[in-house]
């Protein structure tokens, strides 16, 4: 685990050093779940898929790209600039929860069906009702995974 020097002009992230097992490169700034089969040392992970549905395995938000099988980190606390967002989710406000999209490498708003205890990333920013509903950028997020 990586701890961010504290300093006055910046916030506090820790990082953890992972290992992509996905069988191919996950972006930047994409959320990542530990991988629950084939774990061989308790730091695999994987870009989130259909079989990995659990919101209890959210690792993190990748803070680089990561190469399959390569070793790289994800941000699991404090505040990110940058973390790829739906916007499908056009018109959200700041303080909503967001929730990894399965299948896919980006957060969506998290609905009655799908939200559970999950807080683990929340969005600190206004997505505009005139976004694009069908583009995913990236937006400020906070995260708490720890």
């Amino acid at each position: 685990m990586i701890a961010k020097q504290t300093e006055r002009t910046g916030p506090e992230q820790i990082f953890i050093v992972c290992r992509n097992t996905s069988n191919a490169t996950i972006s930047q700034n994409c959320p990542v779940y530990f991988e629950h089969d084939a774990v061989t040392d308790g730091n695999a992970v994987s870009q989130c898929s259909a079989l990995i549905q659990g919101v209890s395995l959210f690792a993190g938000i990748t803070d680089e790209k990561m190469v399959d099988d390569a070793y790289g980190l994800v941000q699991v606390y404090g505040y990110r600039t940058s973390c790829q967002v739906s916007g499908a989710s056009a018109g959200l406000e700041v303080g909503l929860a967001l929730l990894p999209e399965k299948s896919e490498d980006y957060m969506v708003e998290t609905s009655s069906a799908n939200a559970g205890p999950f807080t683990g990333v929340v969005l600190m920013e206004t997505i505009a009702a005139s976004a694009s509903r069908s583009a995913v950028a990236d937006y400020r997020v906070f995260i708490r995974a720890l």
